[in-house]
């Protein structure tokens, strides 16, 4: 007859022991790496918040001409310019030279020759091409202001030829502006509507500080109140333009030719007591002469 022999208490007590210091050991190694894809993943959050911003600020400054004005202001943590709202052109302009209307924003075949990435309102300024005389000499952009945001429901008469057919007639946009425009101006020039805009950081309501937009419209008690968040966080000096010239030195606005963007980001861990992590970007963004 087969007898079974059970396990002493020793051999139990040693087991557990054992299992006890694997356990700990497998805590341990996970804790490890818990604690390498959490470094890991502040990391690359701050990364992310780096080339964000990077993106957003190359595009919107890159296709400004600071010899024609659209550089407003340029100081070290902050940058006012002329954001570019949409463009379109003159459908008809009344005998006083002070209204005007554009053609429809969608027409029959595609989109019509008036575009918004927003809507223009009263306050904002439009650039309107005025031809002068003969030659190109005198070729000018001149500068207005909307006194009044634009209607919808405008005639833009198809004998104009900037519509095709009767209900695109009736779905211009009419316009009115001071000054007026010149006697140079004729139905078909171009026109580009433009607003005031800042990028600065700015403290959350989290006490972290990110990069804001500001829609700077004029009409406004306080034209900049009303801010964006681009991206973030960021040290609460973790943005800093430099205004250079053609050959490297400081600029004012006007002769500005390069804008060095240097940008210090960081991101916490969701863990009580993470450390954070820090990283930096350094960026040049050529201008439109």
């Amino acid at each position: 007859m087969l007898t079974r022999r059970a396990f002493t208490l020793l051999e139990l007590l040693i087991a557990l022991v054992l299992a006890c210091a694997i356990g700990a050991a497998a805590m341990r190694s996970l804790a490890g790496e818990q604690r390498i894809f959490g470094a890991a993943a502040r990391r690359n959050t701050a990364r992310a918040a780096l080339h964000q911003a990077a993106d957003v600020l190359t595009t919107d400054l890159r296709s400004l001409s600071p010899r024609d004005g659209d550089l407003y202001v340029a100081a070290p943590d902050h940058v006012e310019f002329r954001l570019l709202l949409g463009s379109s052109v003159l459908c008809t302009v009344t005998p006083a030279r002070d209204a005007a209307t554009l053609p429809p924003t969608r027409a029959a075949s595609a989109l019509g020759l008036t575009a918004w990435v927003a809507s223009p309102q009263a306050g904002d300024t439009l650039l309107v091409f005025d031809p002068g005389g003969p030659g190109l000499g005198d070729d000018r952009w001149t500068r207005h202001v909307l006194t009044s945001d634009p209607t919808p429901g405008a005639a833009c008469p198809v004998a104009s030829g900037l519509t095709s057919t009767a209900a695109e007639a009736l779905a211009g946009w009419g316009i009115t502006i001071r000054p007026p425009l010149a006697p140079t101006v004729p139905v078909g020039a171009p026109i580009r509507f433009f607003r005031r805009a800042r990028f600065e950081l700015y403290r959350a309501a989290d006490t972290r500080w990110y990069l804001g937009f500001y829609d700077c419209l004029a009409t406004r008690a306080t034209p900049c109140a009303i801010v964006q968040p681009v991206a973030g966080p960021f040290e609460p000096a973790g943005l800093t333009f430099t205004f250079l010239d053609s050959l490297g030195a400081p600029a004012i606005p006007t002769g500005t030719s390069r804008i060095g963007i240097e940008l210090h980001a960081s991101a916490a861990g969701s863990a009580s007591g993470a450390a954070f992590s820090h990283d930096s970007l350094r960026t040049v963004v050529a201008m439109r002469e």
